[in-house]
């Protein structure tokens, strides 16, 4: 019966193909070709070409209805081969496409694969598909409505950003205020994990890699601009966490101690590349408890239900103080039910927590 439904599962018909530019480079596919293997596998060929011969990250998207949507679900396993992050250029590069892990019950159908390709930032994670559902039909009301939401691509760190991330920023711009005088990182609070010592912004012993935590909506903001990038709206917060599917944590369904650091279980956050079987879709760390993040929007308990249905945020001037934002995830002070991928939480921008720090994001351009 497998060896029947391994035959019968696919018929290729047409291919699509988008790449993505970034840092004013083309990375270009070229030769592209997917057959069907006798194990019911696809087999995805090409050329990558890049001027800059620098590492890429390639992505690919399915379509079965021709085209109209890229949101066919692609297991976190289900693809080897030259996909991910760290590809070199060359020809003749491969993707094997689990379909029949994916797709068990389809009986024949017309696939396009679209791949994405784009020059990587360090540390960074591409996020590639356009659609994905937003909200929880069974959270709380400022979690409601579930509806489909369109997003361009973008990339957002793999890791949380961490105290020596942090300082190394602060002594680069030699304050902890911003121009408008609002505090980057609350250096009093017993919590912090970096101190003024000797001169330098320095991180607290055994710390190094730790999240950094107390630092306000304003210290994350000047942090992501230092560095070239931006904050996540929660929109893309919530793809990046959650992937193709309505699932409720970013690993799936249920939750343990291996999964998450949450509940005051370890007593503060770990290490940002601790928790590997938490990670969301794209191999992101931490979407879910350690601490929770900073993202851009203003909070608003309407959001979901007047939000635009493509590239939805809410945001206005960078200097409004009173006007709390969103903040994103849980942390490991908190229940499990805050860390869950739609959950929403917000706090006066001017204020810092010891269980709340951020990650950044960036824009790509499409080509």
């Amino acid at each position: 019966m497998e060896h029947l439904k391994t035959k019968a599962i696919i018929t290729l018909t047409l291919i699509s193909l988008a790449c993505c530019v970034f840092a004013n480079t083309n990375p270009v596919v070229t030769n592209l070709d997917v057959s069907q293997r006798e194990d019911g596998k696809l087999e995805i060929s090409f050329d990558l070409e890049d001027e800059q011969d620098d590492l890429l990250s390639v992505a690919i998207e399915i379509s079965d209805n021709n085209g109209r949507t890229y949101d066919v679900p692609i297991g976190l396993n289900s693809l080897t081969g030259d996909v991910g992050n760290g590809i070199e250029a060359g020809k003749a590069k491969r993707i094997v496409w689990d379909a029949i892990k994916d797709q068990p019950n389809v009986n024949s159908a017309s696939y396009r694969v679209r791949i994405t390709v784009a020059e990587l930032p360090e540390g960074m994670v591409l996020i590639p598909v356009r659609r994905f559902t937003m909200g929880d039909v069974d959270g709380d009301l400022d979690q409601q409505p579930e509806r489909e939401i369109e997003l361009d691509p973008f990339f957002i760190d793999k890791y949380e950003v961490t105290n020596l991330e942090f300082a190394r920023f602060l002594n680069d711009i030699g304050r902890i205020t911003d121009q408008d005088d609002n505090l980057l990182i609350d250096l009093a609070d017993k919590d912090v994990q970096i101190v003024w010592f000797g001169g330098m912004y320095r991180v607290a012993d055994g710390y190094l890699n730790h999240p950094v935590v107390e630092v306000t909506w304003f210290g994350a903001n000047a942090y992501a601009e230092w560095s070239g990038k931006r904050l996540p709206t929660e929109a893309e917060w919530e793809k990046a966490a959650r992937g193709y599917d309505s699932r409720t944590y970013p690993w799936g369904e249920g939750i343990d101690w291996l999964q998450a650091n949450y509940n005051k279980h370890r007593g503060e956050a770990e290490p940002v590349n601790e928790y590997s079987s938490g990670q969301s879709p794209y191999r992101i760390y931490n979407m879910a408890g350690n601490v929770a993040e900073w993202v851009a929007d203003i909070y608003d308990a309407n959001f979901y239900s007047s939000a635009t249905a493509k590239n939805p945020v809410n945001a206005s001037p960078e200097s409004e103080s009173s006007i709390k934002r969103v903040v994103r995830g849980g942390s490991w002070y908190s229940h499990q039910n805050e860390l869950r991928c739609a959950a929403r939480s917000q706090l006066i921008p001017t204020e810092s927590q010891f269980s709340i720090g951020f990650r950044c994001a960036m824009s790509i351009t499409i080509n």
